[in-house]
């Protein structure tokens, strides 16, 4: 560059300055964001002034003769924004340049200037401008800070709906805040909705909300369809609140921008689809954002196809690891009672019947007496403060009363005293003062120490001191053990908790499993490799413990009405256990943790690239020079037949891959297809007998055919209309299960 040509004056800094905010998408003749020569209140004029949303001066850039002094520049500016403190505008950013390059300083963060490469575009600088932004994610531990980014970063490339897993205790609202303070900062989004599907959690919801910041800066009220609802920022409601009688037609379908969804998993087909999808029609359409705790399975298939795959996983497990949530003490009790007949409901058991089918007097002794032969009871004669989870409300009122009985044998009362009757309840909705009970139980040190509850206390409930879980409710729901579950695994300062007991009584069914907390753990471990990595997240350091053999559990019966009941096999798994057999893998996880890594890369490459390019397709010398060519790619992900534009979609959550599970079953569907001729009405049934089998290896032609999803299906009648006799579907269903088994 020749003499001439370099930059002199403060005028070419000020050409120089303008076409850098151009290029950063500054409009500058968009006179409601900046403006220049704007006057201060005693007439001086600041070189480049920003405007909030409201027309309030937020920000102040100052000009510089290039090789002048770009920190006296920033005093000038300091002095600019003095002058309008004085008058009560509040100008916390100020910014010096030379056209080349830029000093920030942010008045309240007592902190020194920042050089930086390049201004702000205008929706970072919303971000920046607001300390209330950064108050909230300074709060925020790393692996939230990940997911918000994920959020926002997949807000960004365009996705419209869009899903995280967090595992209970883990802090999903404090996301949710973060989330949403951002959005409305950076302009991206007006009007929220944020919907729960219980009228507790909606009052808590907004309680937390405002404890979080986010009420000092915008209005948050729970949703009443009056006319003042209009002029709140976020708007918390049941979802029963809307869907019942259609309330949610009171408003204009492009009303919200940004709607949130807790415990998204519930009902895709139920209450809340119809409400989003109304706010989803037209030329604007609401991005939809999930919450939930709750594991992949069956159960969430249709949260996966609605939403795609989660943008962000947070286990259980990892939590563990994480030192943010309490670790498990397990106790399992394999017991003789037969849950053969239980009719089915859903992807569970039908309450009513299991409840009638476990409700045995002399279980319901044994679930007692294992309770306080685990906290060693006799001894110590002291309580640990336990959440009981029972089938039915019968159950509930028979469970309480059974371990009033085992108390007052312990301490040597008469079998009828009811001094237990204050600290032994039973919570449920046949009660007229199940609220006051829930709240007294939440307490910390609660003159509650053994509940008896359904579902009512499974999940909305947050009492961090509970010591013991004992599922008295066999499931086979993913989902309700996982939320049954989380009730234990927060950590308590005020008690000292670190640990948890969780005691499974386990009865015998023979066609698919009863979800135990190994097969839930056992799930969270083959979901680690999704789980975004954070540098800044380190897992605790444990101290060496001596590692002392569980007590042997001995074979005890009863027989009460001549009908036994009695432990078969029991077991007792310390963390301890765990930590071993984490040590065993640690070379695994280490080399998943690289893969995480890369694929975490090459989605920021993908997302850099649609920052500036836009919609324009990939180009792959690009990723070539971002190291990521397509046969690393399929070194990364294991996936030796994909293409270039399978891993870009994949990264971008458009697809996913198909896991090996999937890759089975298609491959046994094409068999029947192609080689068979069965109709995909006929692939139904034999899928069936295949997943049946491959949990219970002993199933016979008859349990199957009592299965309730058979019968829904059209049973005998329909296999024989489809595959001509019984014999030739039990043909053909076996050697599905044998290519199932053996490839």
């Amino acid at each position: 560059m020749t003499e001439n040509m370099k930059p002199r004056s403060e005028e070419d800094a000020k050409t120089l300055i303008d076409e850098h905010l151009r290029n950063r998408g500054w409009n500058l003749a968009d006179f409601s964001k900046i403006r220049k020569e704007y006057p201060t209140p005693t007439g001086r004029p600041v070189d480049y002034i920003f405007f909030d949303k409201n027309g309030k001066p937020i920000a102040i850039l100052e000009a510089k003769n290039p090789g002048k002094d770009l920190y006296g520049a920033l005093e000038q500016a300091k002095d600019y924004a003095k002058e309008f403190q004085e008058v009560g505008v509040d100008i916390s950013l100020i910014f010096s340049s030379d056209g080349k390059t830029f000093l920030k300083k942010n008045l309240k963060a007592r902190t020194l200037p920042e050089r930086i490469n390049q201004f702000p575009t205008p929706e970072e600088f919303y971000e920046i401008i607001h300390p209330e932004i950064e108050r909230i994610m300074i709060s925020l531990r790393p692996y939230q800070k990940v997911a918000v980014s994920q959020v926002i970063s997949s807000f960004v490339c365009g996705r419209e709906k869009m899903y995280i897993q967090m595992a209970t205790g883990t802090g999903k609202t404090a996301v949710a805040a973060a989330i949403i303070a951002k959005l409305l900062t950076m302009g991206k989004i007006k009007k929220v909705l944020f919907m729960v599907d219980r009228d507790s959690l909606a009052t808590q919801t907004v309680n937390k909300l405002k404890e979080y910041g986010l009420g000092e800066y915008w209005e948050i009220k729970r949703l009443t369809t009056n006319p003042s609802d209009r002029y709140a920022d976020i708007l918390v409601s049941t979802v029963q609140m809307l869907a019942t009688g259609d309330k949610f037609t009171l408003y204009p379908n492009d009303f919200f921008d940004l709607i949130i969804l807790d415990e998204c998993h519930r009902s895709y087909f139920g209450d809340w689809h119809k409400v989003v999808e109304y706010f989803r029609k037209g030329d604007k359409k609401a991005v939809i954002l999930g919450l939930t705790a709750t594991p992949s399975d069956k159960e969430t298939v249709n949260t996966d196809r609605y939403f795609g795959p989660p943008v962000f996983r947070y286990t259980y497990r990892q939590a563990v690891k994480d030192d943010i949530l309490a670790d498990t003490i397990y106790y399992k009790f394999q017991t003789n009672v037969d849950l053969y007949g239980i009719h089915e409901l859903g992807f569970d058991f039908d309450p009513e019947d299991l409840g009638r089918a476990v409700d045995v007097p002399q279980r319901n002794e044994l679930i007692a007496e294992k309770y306080f032969e685990v906290i060693n009871f006799e001894k110590e004669k002291k309580l640990k403060k336990v959440l009981v989870f029972a089938a039915s409300i019968q159950h509930a009122n028979n469970l309480r009363y059974a371990f009033i009985r085992k108390y007052n044998e312990l301490m040597g009362l008469p079998p009828d005293d009811a001094t237990a009757e204050e600290f032994i309840v039973a919570i449920h909705t046949g009660m007229p003062n199940a609220k006051d009970l829930i709240k007294e139980f939440q307490r910390i040190n609660s003159r509650i120490k053994i509940a008896v509850s359904i579902d009512m206390l499974s999940t909305g409930i947050d009492a961090p001191d509970i010591e013991v879980l004992v599922m008295a409710r066999p499931t086979k729901s993913k989902v309700l053990y996982a939320q049954m579950k989380g009730r234990g695994a927060r950590k308590c300062e005020e008690t000292g908790k670190d640990k948890f007991i969780l005691i499974d009584f386990v009865d015998s069914w023979a066609i698919e499993e009863v979800i135990t907390n190994e097969i839930l753990e056992e799930e969270e471990e083959t979901q680690y490799e999704e789980i975004v990595p954070s540098e800044e997240i380190k897992p605790r350091e444990k101290k060496e413990k001596e590692y002392k053999e569980p007590r042997e559990v001995q074979h005890r019966e009863m027989v009460i009405l001549d009908v036994p009941v009695w432990i078969e096999y029991s077991e007792v798994i310390e963390p301890q256990v765990i930590d071993q057999i984490t040590k065993q893998i640690q070379h695994q996880i280490r080399e998943a943790s690289d893969r995480i890594t890369l694929k975490s890369k090459f989605q920021q490459a993908l997302i850099a690239w649609q920052y500036f390019k836009g919609n324009e397709p990939v180009n792959e010398e690009y990723l070539k020079a971002m190291g990521f060519d397509l046969e690393t790619l399929r070194d990364i992900y294991g996936e030796p037949e994909a293409e270039m534009q399978d891993f870009i979609d994949v990264a971008l959550g458009k697809k996913t891959f198909p896991t090996p599970t999937e890759r089975k079953r298609e491959n046994i569907r094409r068999w029947l297809m192609e080689e068979k001729k069965i109709s995909e009405e006929g692939m139904d049934f034999v899928m069936i007998y295949v997943d049946f089998k491959n949990r219970n290896p002993e199933l016979t032609l008859s349990q199957y055919m009592k299965s309730n999803i058979v019968d829904l299906k059209g049973g005998l009648l329909k296999i024989e209309e489809i595959f001509g006799d019984i014999e030739n579907f039990k043909e053909i269903a076996e050697e599905a299960y044998r290519r199932w088994m053996y490839g």
